[in-house]
Formats: structure tokens, C-alpha cells, sequence
């Protein structure tokens, strides 16, 4: 016999109007949400979408665009928001991978989403207006569009940046490479420019060929740090802006057989296994990614409820530095 609703408010000895308010994704107490959650799992409660859908004039589809999943920075964002989201009533509706500048939010609207989450790599802000006008709530995550009405959360990039590259100099360091991200990521932006504050404010010249701007991918690291290395004046240190990048450089240090930090030091931005399995252990930011996935979810929820803001809401979150061994302090004390 198919498990009810009125089993769950059995189950919970809460009212069947509490239990279908948090299926249907409205605020209920912390309290209840975890009983009920542990009951319908308990019970196995599967709720009709279809008749729920009917009632509600919403699909429970939420249309999250990221593009290919295949690294652990996106995997733990992506899983999180899943599980905030199921915990809500909410399916995960993926839309980028393989898709041009347009398609993925058109797919989105296309399939009745009731929301976005957006992970933007691209340049599909000019459908902005369309979802707007099909009152589609959507937040940014991590990239923040200027100029567009969408809420945005995101770390506070320059500055942890700045901090990681300041540890450089403090340590000694003048010579600094920095291995990036493209410039139509904001992400990027964010990280070169924390980098380029620091030397500024320490009046250290800004050597261009120390700057590399690639994509965020593991062979893009790889070459960027060869590049670095072939060069006639090398850097003493290396900064890495992504946890892909930082994997790529590595495999090339280790290749060419460099000690680090007494050849070259090493920070690194996004602090996953890579950084304490080797040796010796990276200085590095870590992110905190599980607060940005919640709070990306909370906002949109509010935005299903109440539709579109008046004025967009920007949430900057700060990461933290785990400082380790592969820094050289070459100050001579100074």
C-alpha cells in the first residue's frame, strides 16, 4: 500500500498542513524539517510531483547551469546544493554542458524551472530579461554579472588573494609568478587583481611574462608552469588560482624534478587532498564552499516566494588561508 501523507503526519504527530507546507518548499521550524525529513526517508514517502505540481503551479525543477562537473571545487558545490535543495522538495535540472551562449537558460525556461542557479563560464546575461519576464527567480554563484538584477554570492577573491601573495612578499619573495584564469572570469578578475594590489602596494615591479592567463584546467596549469620555468629571469614563487591549475603545475614540478619551496614556493588557490598529500604541504585558501551553496539555495527559495527583488542582494563570503611548509622564507630576517 502507497505510503501518504497522512502516514507522515502519523509518523511526526505534526499536522498534515505543516507536512505539505515543507513539501511544497515553504519555511517551516528547524525542528519539524528534521523530523519530517527523517520520517518521509524512514517511511519512504515519495510525493506525487505531478498532483503536487497541479496544486501549486510550480514544477519543483530547479535549472542549475555549470557546465562539465571535473573537478572537486565543483563537485562538492553541486552536491550540496542537491541535497539543500531535495531537502526542500526540489529536483536538480542540469543545463550548460554542450550547450552554446543562450541555450542553457532557454532550455530552463523551456522545461518550467522554477528557479536558477547559475555558474556562469559564458556570456548568457542577454537572456537575463527573459527570465524576468517569466518571473523566474535565478542567483549567481561565485561569478557576479555587473550590471544584471540577479542576487550573487560569492568568496571575497581579491582579498584572499591579496593575503596569500602578501605572505609571499613577507617572506621574501619579489619575484612572484601567477598562473590564472581567463579575463571573462570574474573569478579571475577577482584573483589577478588582489595579486597586482599586493605588488603595487609594496612597490614591486609587475613583470608581465610572470602573468599567465589560461583556462581553469589541469593542462593549462601543466604548460603554464613550464613556461615559467623556461624563462630566462625565474619566479621564486608560483601562485596557482584554482585547485585544476595548482593540479597541473604540480604534475610539472614534479616532472622536472624541482625541490619545493627551496627551488621554487608554492600557494595555491581552493585547498582540497592535493594540498596536505603532498610534501611538502601547500599554503593555500580554502573556500568555504558548502556556506556558498546554502546560502545560493536560501536566496533563491525567498526569491520562488516572493519573486523578483527590488534592489539585488551581493553576498561576499570570506574564505580562510591554511598556512603549511611550501613557503621559503628567503627575508634573511629582515
Amino acid at each position: 500500500m502507497a505510503i501518504t501523507i497522512k502516514d507522515v503526519a502519523k509518523e511526526t504527530n505534526l499536522a498534515i498542513s505543516t507536512i505539505s507546507k515543507y513539501i511544497n518548499g515553504g519555511n517551516v521550524r528547524e525542528k519539524n524539517r528534521i523530523i519530517i525529513q527523517q520520517a518521509i526517508e524512514k517511511l519512504g514517502y515519495i510525493p506525487n510531483d505531478a498532483a503536487r505540481s497541479l496544486r501549486t503551479s510550480k514544477s519543483y525543477l530547479i535549472g542549475i547551469m555549470e557546465g562539465y562537473i571535473h573537478s572537486a571545487h565543483q563537485s562538492v558545490i553541486v552536491g550540496e546544493i542537491e541535497k539543500k535543495l531535495r531537502e526542500k522538495g526540489y529536483s536538480l535540472l542540469f543545463a550548460g554542458k554542450d550547450m552554446e551562449d543562450g541555450q542553457a537558460i532557454r532550455f530552463a525556461i523551456e522545461n518550467a524551472c522554477d528557479g536558477l542557479i547559475i555558474c556562469p563560464a559564458n556570456s548568457d546575461r542577454q537572456y537575463i530579461p527573459l527570465l524576468k519576464e517569466k518571473n523566474i527567480p535565478a542567483v549567481l554563484l561565485e561569478e557576479n554579472w555587473i550590471g544584471t538584477e540577479l542576487d550573487c554570492v560569492q568568496t571575497d577573491a581579491a582579498t584572499s588573494s591579496y593575503e596569500l601573495v602578501e605572505h609571499l612578499v613577507k617572506s621574501g619573495h619579489s619575484d612572484i609568478g601567477i598562473i590564472n584564469g581567463p579575463p571573462y572570469r570574474g573569478t579571475a578578475s577577482e584573483r589577478l587583481r588582489g595579486y597586482k594590489r599586493v605588488m603595487e602596494d609594496y612597490a614591486m615591479p609587475l613583470r608581465k611574462e610572470f602573468i599567465i592567463e589560461c583556462e581553469f584546467r589541469f593542462e593549462d596549469g601543466y604548460r603554464a608552469m613550464k613556461q615559467l620555468w623556461n624563462l630566462e629571469k625565474r619566479p621564486t614563487a608560483v601562485f596557482a588560482t584554482s585547485y585544476d591549475l595548482a593540479q597541473g603545475m604540480m604534475a610539472a614540478i614534479h616532472e622536472m624534478k624541482l625541490k619545493v619551496p627551496e627551488e621554487v614556493s608554492i600557494v595555491v588557490f581552493d585547498d582540497f587532498d592535493l594540498s596536505t598529500l603532498v610534501k611538502p604541504q601547500l599554503t593555500a585558501v580554502s573556500q568555504p564552499l558548502i556556506k556558498l551553496a546554502d546560502t545560493a539555495c536560501d536566496i533563491l527559495m525567498r526569491r520562488i516566494q516572493n519573486g523578483w527583488p527590488e534592489q539585488r542582494k551581493v553576498v561576499r563570503i570570506k574564505s580562510q588561508i591554511n598556512y603549511r611548509d611550501s613557503v621559503m622564507d628567503i627575508s634573511g630576517g629582515e
